[in-house]
This record gives C-alpha cells, sequence and structure tokens, in this order.
C-alpha cells in the first residue's frame, strides 16, 4: 500500500485508517481523541487517491462542511484504506506550517475558512456526538487504550522530528545522547546513539563557599 503523508512515506494495510497508519509511521496527524472521530483534530486534505478509501462515514458527514468535503476533506481516524494503491494527504497542521513559511497572510483566510467551517457544523456533529452517546456507541471500552497508543504516537512524532527543527542539533543529542537510560522501555526507537549505563557517569562534585563576612 502507497501512503504518503504530509510527503513522507509510510507503511500502511487495505482495511487500516489513514490515522492509525499516521501513529504507527509518526507521522504528523491529530491525535487528540484517540481515534473516536469527537475532537476534529485529525482533519486532513486528501490530495491523491480519493478512490482507494472508503466512503464518508456518519461521523464525517455530520463534521464537515461541504466546503471540506469537496476540497478532499477527510477525518483521518475514519478515513479507511478500501484498496491498494496510491493515497496522498496533507495533514492540517502541515498545512498551517506550509503557508506560515510560504504565504504568511494567507492565515487569515485559511482561519476564517475554517472557523466559518466550524459554526456551520456545530450543530449537526453536536447533534451526531448526542446520538452517540445514547446509543452507547463511542467505544467506551476501548478508550482508555486507544488513548495511550495515541499519546505514544504523539511522543514517537515529537522525538522523530524535533530534533530536526531545533537549532544546535547536533550538541543537544550529545547532552541527550550522554544521559542515564531511562528505567522503562519507549514503545518506539530514539534518534540518537543509545545512551551511556547509568553506572559508567562520571560523579561531579560541587561546592559552595559560604560567603564573605
Amino acid at each position: 500500500m502507497n501512503l504518503i503523508i504530509n510527503d513522507k512515506q509510510c507503511s500502511s494495510a487495505v482495511g487500516q485508517t489513514v490515522g492509525k497508519a499516521a501513529r504507527l509511521n509518526h507521522s504528523h496527524v491529530g491525535y487528540v481523541c484517540g481515534g473516536h472521530g469527537v475532537c476534529n483534530a485529525c482533519y486532513v486534505t486528501v490530495q491523491e487517491g480519493a478512490d482507494c478509501l472508503a466512503p464518508l462515514t456518519d461521523i464525517e458527514k455530520a463534521s464537515l462542511s461541504p466546503r471540506q468535503i469537496a476540497a478532499g476533506g477527510r477525518m483521518a481516524c475514519q478515513a479507511t484504506i478500501a484498496k491498494e494503491g496510491p493515497v496522498k494527504v496533507l495533514s492540517r497542521p502541515e498545512e498551517v506550517r506550509r503557508l506560515l513559511f510560504s504565504n504568511p497572510l494567507g492565515l487569515f483566510a485559511y482561519g476564517a475558512r475554517m472557523g466559518q467551517d466550524t459554526i456551520q457544523q456545530i450543530v449537526p456533529a453536536v447533534q451526531h456526538y448526542v446520538g452517540r452517546i445514547t446509543r452507547n456507541d463511542l467505544g467506551c471500552k476501548e478508550w482508555p487504550d486507544d488513548l495511550r497508543e495515541s499519546v505514544a504516537g504523539a511522543i514517537g512524532f515529537a522525538v522523530e522530528t524535533l530534533p530536526q527543527m531545533i537549532p544546535f542539533r547536533d550538541q543537544v543529542m550529545g547532552l541527550i545522547g550522554s544521559l542515564p537510560q531511562l528505567p522503562f522501555q519507549l514503545p518506539f526507537p530514539l534518534p540518537f546513539a543509545p545512551a551511556r549505563p547509568a553506572e559508567t557517569l562520571e560523579r561531579v562534585t560541587i561546592t559552595v563557599a559560604p560567603p564573605k563576612a
């Protein structure tokens, strides 16, 4: 399956949601509600391969405006890969980041459109959400596990991408690499050299002299 999220090639499979693939590949797609279609933070624009995705779910139809749908908008937690083929999507945070660097003034119009879409859909979205509560259709039993998975995905994304975005990367990575090993196992590999064992660290004693009279 050829899935590209924010120009990053991602491993994925038919039957998987775009949001699930994003989490597993540490790609920048919103992870707030754990994939239960509540927060709309996982909004993406499908640039290629819309026909490879399953049709919009009822959650998407209630949450997305006609303008967003016409523009290729989907909720990554709901957009399921239905068949093999190339799919290319752009997340909302990445779209904002690119606008910031290429056309900062365009952010005002972009924000206005997003706000208008939210206002337009707030009533049907709330009505649909209330209906899901009434039907006990929110997946409450799975929610804690999904949230933990979402947090792990968000941390993994930050660990993988932040080092390339901060100044003095080599110095910072060297400092982090010199720290003791963590007392627990992270669910993803760290992008720097393994830490030295705690017992090999040199002890440093700092003596503070009393103030002179």
